[in-house]
């Protein structure tokens, strides 16, 4: 009875939502441009350097198209007091960032890294960080691959307390607002896909601004090494730093 209630209010205010939106000219102007942006990425092929533009482009004026309506906080409001009531991992994601304030930088010192390879067939699961930051890498660990959505929030990579793999490791970050900042040790390949709404690249002592703009680099012989690392990022507000250590 209370999930059909609960379906029920959103179904109710998501209909609010679309009168409030249809009828001002300039929320019904962000919404139309928002699909025209995503019918544009969609039909774009795979290869094309500004498909990730137009994407991030459609989720931006689609957001502006609902931000400013008191339906959706309404609605944001009761998915959240439903939510937190019912999900304590969702509780976990969003009180510890705010409560629990994590130093990124601290003394290292030398412990040996427990490379263990997963079994064949082993699946695990990790849950994102909705909002708040994130640190890799204060203490030794294990390397894995890492793939992750933050809608808000800074982001902290320090390589230089692991073990890359002999093969390409990968980095893949896709947020909406907040800075990445990753620190690579020297010797390591490094191939860069940055794309950015608007916000600053910086690759060791090279900084670019960019606005809707996405940057590709290598370093010189990717290809040759050994150990190398990828790192794709897009975000629509913040900035992306790597630092060779």
């Amino acid at each position: 009875m209370k999930q059909i209630l609960y379906r029920s209010t959103l179904i109710l205010i998501t209909v609010w939502l679309g009168y409030q939106v249809v009828n001002s000219f300039m929320l019904l102007l962000f919404l139309l441009s928002g699909l025209l942006c995503f019918l544009i990425y969609r039909g774009r092929d795979t290869s094309d350097d500004k498909r990730n533009q137009w994407f991030w482009l459609s989720v931006l004026f689609l957001l502006l198209s609902v931000i400013f309506t008191s339906a959706f906080w309404a609605l944001l409001a009761v998915f959240l007091i439903v939510e937190l009531n019912t999900d304590k991992k969702m509780v976990r994601s969003i009180r510890d960032p705010l409560l629990r304030r994590k130093k990124y930088w601290r003394e290292k010192e030398f412990v040996t890294v427990d490379m263990t390879h997963p079994q064949k067939g082993e699946l695990s699961f990790s849950r994102n960080k909705w909002f708040g930051d994130d640190s890799t890498g204060q203490t030794v660990f294990q390397w894995r691959d890492q793939n992750f959505v933050k809608l808000m929030g800074d982001s902290y990579f320090d390589l230089g307390n692991t073990l890359l793999p002999r093969k390409e490791n990968i980095i893949l970050i896709r947020k909406g607002l907040g800075d990445t900042k990753i620190i690579v040790p020297r010797g390591t390949a490094l191939s860069l896909n940055i794309s950015l709404g608007l916000g600053k690249l910086a690759i060791g002592r090279d900084i670019y601004d960019l606005k809707n703009e996405t940057v590709r680099w290598q370093s010189e012989g990717y290809g040759a090494e050994s150990r190398s690392l990828k790192i794709t990022a897009s975000a629509l507000i913040g900035d992306v730093e790597v630092v060779y250590t």
